[in-house]
């Protein structure tokens, strides 16, 4: 473009300046035209007041003649000769001394000269041609005017004149050629012209009455100026000697300074170029950078209008790609976030929303907030104000980070709950046992012993009631035992649990797992809970089919014990229904129960270590609240699995599934043990 460019500016500084020559050229020869013409249209008029005299004077002789040309007006020393040609044959000349060669010439005859009269004779007008070689010796130009004798009536037939009949012949005159190139300006303006006069419109094989110059200058695109002449229509071409100039002035020096324009030019693109390609190259590097953040990220410029924005940024927010197109404003991303929040805002609230996020934007600091959003993800929102008033968002999905700390606070509330029903539960048989221990001591203070004691040393018992008394002390002593045997029990209960749960959670646990039959894991729970069942006052129902499971005997025994135990003591009224169904490759236990139920939002929380649904009702019914805990796990353990499903305050149901075979067990062996580990 650049060399176009300059190429065209040459072209340009060239052709103004062969214009301006071109003007210059045709301003020059406006003179030289105007030369022309005068000398042209003088001696016409000269040679047409002769022509006007000899035919009122058709009989004139030479000495007639000779005067009348001395008396004619206008003629100048460039005249050589004027001459009259009755019937085309020169009879009277003048000057007759020095053209004295010319009498008798006979036009007819002449055939150099007479294609011209004849043209003449056919328009009736002068005519001019030139250059000729004259007989009298020389080169000349001659102008010829028809004579025409008076119109009389035998010459007229109907409305139509006969002109043949009224010409009388033929008057010329002669200029040197040489001396009218000269007056007229033609010689002068040769010197620094080339010429070409011609009549207008005549081809190259036409004949003319005057020609001067070299047509080929035709082909040079001259300068052309059309000469006022009534009886044909001359033309004058021309240029500058040698042609049109090949350059324009100081070319060189144009073309060094355009040379160094473009080559600065071009620097300059190049350089602009440059610094575009490394803004695209810093641009796509920022963009690849975003682009890989984990983060969600956008930018505006000082007008709110969206500026880039990255991937992450559109997967949190779910935006459309209309919204996402840079120059997008602000209102746009803030109408569109305000009904993805938790919790639906109104009108008002929505606006009172937008306008504090406007707010935090303009802030002249970091402000740091947190969104939870209507698919319940919790992002970090980060704004910071840049210098030139745009400003930048970090958007962080800690929504994982929001559950483990909600679950760390909630494990931590479970763990203090835990340790305070913990306490409870250890001092209590511990208060028991220790009592019953200090009455063991002081067994004296019973008050069967005060009454065998007082009837001894009153002498008044027979043996019958000694006897009597003293069983009576051996029955109180030995219901205080069982109470100190059932607190040890339950304290004995409460270790082995926090024992398994240590060794769940540090792996070292260990199951023996057998083929056995379904009886002999069922029956002896069935026995111990009956009793517990029938002092709540509740239907203790068993559904089971006969078969056989792949399981460790104790550990599914403290399984069912833990479930149906759970089920017994948080229902009050209602069922507890054990029902067991064998499929192809598991055994499935289900415990039914008519109590309060668990909340949906609790079903995978409860099997937590620490975790409580209501601890006050685990306080009353009594445990630590790690039983199901351990249950899941040891179910996991034995390839198995521990799940819920409850209908809140129309009961629960608890389902454990072990397999039939030891096929999954060794499938799986391994990766039960990592999973337990970690």
């Amino acid at each position: 473009m650049i060399l176009i460019t300059v190429y065209r500016v040459d072209r340009l500084l060239y052709s103004s300046h062969v214009q301006k020559v071109r003007s210059d050229t045709k301003l020059e020869l406006l003179e030289v035209r105007e030369n022309f013409e005068e000398i042209i249209h003088s001696q016409s008029l000269a040679l047409r007041e002769l022509s006007t005299f000899i035919g009122e004077n058709p009989n004139i002789d030479q000495d007639e003649f000779s005067a009348r040309v001395l008396n004619i007006r206008g003629m100048d020393d460039s005249v050589i000769s004027i001459a009259a040609a009755p019937d085309m044959v020169i009879t009277l000349i003048h000057p007759l001394k020095e053209n004295q060669g010319a009498l008798g010439l006979d036009y007819r005859n002449n055939e150099e000269q007479f294609p011209t009269i004849e043209k003449m004779l056919l328009t009736g007008s002068e005519m001019i041609t030139g250059p000729v070689n004259l007989v009298q010796g020389g080169s000349g130009l001659i102008l010829r005017a028809p004579v025409y004798l008076p119109i009389h009536d035998d010459m007229i037939e109907g409305d139509t004149i006969v002109p043949n009949r009224n010409f009388w012949g033929v008057v010329s005159l002669v200029l040197n050629y040489d001396e009218f190139l000269v007056k007229s300006g033609i010689a002068d303006a040769a010197l620094h012209f080339d010429l070409f006069i011609d009549i207008a419109e005549r081809t190259e094989k036409q004949s003319g009455s005057f020609f001067y110059g070299d047509r080929s200058l035709l082909s040079k695109d001259p300068v052309s100026l059309q000469f006022d002449f009534a009886f044909e229509d001359w033309i004058l071409h021309a240029v500058t000697k040698g042609g049109w100039p090949k350059q324009y002035p100081d070319q060189w020096w144009q073309r060094m300074i355009m040379a160094l324009a473009g080559i600065t030019m071009l620097g300059t693109i190049l350089y602009i170029l440059w610094l575009s390609e490394t803004r695209k190259r810093a641009e796509l590097i920022l963009n690849r950078g975003i682009a890989a953040l984990n983060d969600g990220f956008v930018m505006f410029d000082a007008n709110d209008r969206l500026i880039v924005s990255n991937e992450k940024y559109r997967e949190i927010y779910g935006f459309s790609d209309e919204i996402l197109r840079p120059g997008t404003h602000l209102s746009y991303f803030l109408e569109a976030g305000a009904k993805i929040q938790r919790y639906p805002l109104d009108s008002s609230e929505e606006k009172a929303w937008m306008e504090q996020r406007v707010k935090s934007y303009r802030a002249n600091e970091t402000v740091e907030t947190e969104q939870v959003l209507a698919s319940g993800r919790v992002i970090k929102v980060s704004d910071h104000l840049l210098d030139d008033g745009s400003y930048v968002g970090l958007r962080v999905d800690v929504t994982e980070l929001s559950r483990a700390r909600i679950a760390a606070e909630s494990a931590n509330k479970a763990k203090t709950d835990f340790m305070g029903l913990l306490s409870h539960e250890l001092r209590t048989p511990l208060t028991v046992i220790l009592g019953v221990a200090k009455l063991s001591k002081n067994a004296r203070l019973l008050s069967a012993s005060k009454t065998l004691l007082a009837a001894y040393e009153d002498g008044s018992a027979t043996p019958e009631e000694a006897k009597r008394m003293l069983d009576d002390v051996f029955t109180q002593l030995a219901g205080l035992m069982d109470r100190m045997v059932q607190s040890g029990e339950h304290l004995l209960h409460l270790i082995n649990e926090m024992l398994d749960i240590a060794k769940i959670e540090s792996g070292s646990l260990t199951i023996d797992p057998e083929l056995c039959d379904i009886k002999d894991i069922v029956d002896p729970v069935i026995e111990q809970l009956s009793t517990l069942s029938r002092d709540k006052m509740l239907d203790f129902e068993v559904v089971q089919e006969s078969g056989r499971v792949f399981a460790d005997r104790v550990r599914a025994r403290q399984i069912l014990f833990n479930l149906i135990g759970n089920a017994i003591k948080f229902t009050n009224t209602g069922f507890v229904r054990l029902v067991i169904k064998v499929e192809v490759d598991v055994v499935r236990f289900e415990v039914h129960d008519s109590g309060s139920g668990i909340p949906e939002e609790e079903f995978e929380s409860i099997f937590d270590v620490f975790y409580q649904v209501d601890s006050t009702a685990t306080r009353n019914a009594g445990g630590t609240g790690m039983g199901l805990a351990i249950s899941r796990s040891l179910a996991g353990l034995q390839n198995g699995s521990l799940t819920v499903s409850s209908d809140l305050g129309r009961g629960s149901c608890f389902v454990l599934s072990l397999p039939t075979s030891s096929a999954a067990l060794r499938d799986t062996k391994s990766i039960l043990t990592t999973d337990t580990a970690a």
